[in-house]
């Protein structure tokens, strides 16, 4: 199913080794619980 959905975008697919890709991993880990942010 993905690949006849994504057949019609010009995409480049990149891998990075995992302690190459700094940024994807920061922004995976999860969040700490910060009750004072959550919404009411």
């Amino acid at each position: 199913r993905w690949l006849e959905f994504l057949k019609d975008y010009d995409f480049e697919l990149s891998y990075h080794p995992r302690k190459a890709n700094i940024v994807a991993d920061a922004l995976s880990r999860k969040s700490l619980h910060m009750p004072s942010l959550m919404a009411k």
